[in-house]
């Protein structure tokens, strides 16, 4: 019996060890459990595998600095007799299709027109080239197509709907002052018109700007910058690039709305129950001359003191004759509009329209007898968008002549002697005539049936050569 002592002896240390072998395997375990807790990464990374770089996060893109723009050139442009000098086609190879509507932008670098191609109405831009010091006809590159359409990728649509898939319509074009950027009318394919702003060069400031500051929706190469089931269109960038007005239907009625371009605020201009559209700004920013009107017939109002605290729209002319399409003279002194003011006073006039030229300051009567003393010239050929064209020196309009038999000739007025002159052009059927601001002439004429764009210099722009060039 005396065996029990070292058996429970041997059994105690058979517990310790027993104990030991538990506490260590738990220990060995929590380890190991310890370990993948902190080895396990806290979002799941793949392990880099042979050839394969790790992914790093996007650098940042450096930010363009713009080059300062050049000081703008001051020309004196009295005592400049008016003229044309050598007309050119700008296309030298057109497609079957009508082009219209051109505008050169303000520095002249490039000129765009809207072309229509059956179910697309395109923005073709083209860089005007030449050394103007040494040859007076430009020449023309195509240097962007714009144009929004919507890919309706393998999705069914109904029938009803499908057209709208396929018709793009961009138009109504803008340029932003001294840039290669601009603003259009598009409904992307889709059927809403809403604004778009482009550029010419990508690295453009004024382009870039938008870009950073408003982060628009981007659709291909082009920014949206209104987004309504309602039409926006007919915008205008004001002198200064800074603000632009449109007219949208997003009341029911079509009013007048400014667009803060550095900011994106948005403020409703007009309130009236007519429809307000064709804006036109001041040379100076601060005032917008408009069309008003309904079914009967349309007036011309203007907005003073544009987006201040005494910003007022006031009446410049309102009777029983049609007005449409007001412009201000580069000097900001006149606003010429078109009017269906006849000698005959018929007021049922549909077809003949005139020239009216008042001052801008609102010192012209509105209305009556006294009005009439402010209609300078019959006859003429209505555009659908642009108004009278009007030189550098404020004093000459240049502009078709309603003859058919002659086939719509080009005339110029000259304001102070109240004189027209002919201008030999040897085209047909000429309208949508603009000038640019240092005097470069476009304008469509029929060729072969097709409605073409043509480019003349002016004697005001090689004076403005002169002077560029130190002549």
């Amino acid at each position: 019996m005396r065996l029990r002592p070292p058996i429970e002896k041997r059994l105690r240390g058979c517990k310790v060890r027993i104990k030991f072998a538990v506490l260590l395997g738990l220990c060995i375990i929590l380890a190991s459990c310890a370990k993948n807790i902190v080895t396990q990464p806290t979002s799941p990374q793949e392990k880099p595998s042979a050839g394969k770089k790790e992914e790093s996060e996007p650098e940042e893109k450096p930010q363009p600095v713009p080059e300062p723009l050049p000081p703008e050139i001051v020309v004196d442009y009295s005592g400049i007799e008016p003229g044309l000098l050598e007309i050119v086609e700008v296309e030298e190879k057109p497609g079957l299709y009508n082009s219209y509507n051109p505008q050169f932008s303000s520095d002249e670098r490039y000129l765009a027109f809207e072309v229509n191609l059956g179910n697309l109405k395109k923005i073709y831009i083209y860089k005007v080239k030449g050394d103007f010091s040494v040859n007076r006809s430009p020449s023309f590159s195509r240097v962007r197509e714009v144009s929004l359409e919507e890919e309706s990728g393998d999705q069914l649509t109904d029938s009803l709907f499908e057209s709208s898939y396929m018709e793009s319509f961009n138009y109504e074009f803008s340029w932003f002052h001294r840039s290669s950027a601009f603003v259009f009318t598009s409904n992307a394919g889709l059927g809403d018109y809403n604004l778009f702003v482009g550029s010419v060069d990508n690295n453009d400031r004024v382009f870039y700007e938008i870009r950073e500051k408003l982060n628009p929706e981007s659709h291909g190469d082009y920014f949206m910058m209104t987004e309504e089931i309602q039409k926006d269109g007919q915008a205008k960038v004001s002198p200064k690039g800074d603000k632009i007005v449109f007219t949208s239907g997003r009341t029911g009625n079509g009013d007048l709305y400014l667009l803060q371009v550095d900011s994106g605020k948005l403020k409703r201009l007009t309130f009236s129950d007519d429809t307000d559209f064709f804006p036109q700004w001041s040379p100076d920013g601060t005032q917008i001359v408009y069309t008003t009107g309904g079914e009967q017939a349309h007036d011309i109002h203007i907005i003073r003191n544009v987006g201040e605290d005494k910003e007022k729209d006031e009446v410049l002319v309102r009777w029983f004759f049609d007005d449409v399409l007001p412009n201000f003279s580069p000097d900001g002194k006149w606003i010429a509009f078109y009017s269906t003011y006849n000698v005959e006073r018929d007021p049922f006039n549909t077809k003949r329209w005139g020239l009216m030229i008042i001052p801008s300051d609102g010192s012209a009567p509105s209305a009556g007898k006294e009005l009439i003393d402010y209609f300078q010239i019959a006859d003429v050929v209505k555009d659908n968008t642009q108004g009278a064209a009007w030189f550098p020196n404020s004093r000459h309009i240049i502009y078709a002549k309603n003859i058919d038999s002659a086939y719509n000739p080009v005339y110029i007025y000259d304001r102070e002697k109240g004189e027209e002159s002919l201008v030999e052009t040897g085209t047909n059927i000429n309208h949508d005539i603009t000038v640019s601001p240092h005097g470069l002439v476009s304008f469509r004429a029929q060729l072969l049936g097709w409605d073409r764009v043509f480019v003349a210099s002016s004697s005001f722009f090689q004076e403005y050569v002169r002077h560029q060039y130190g002549q």
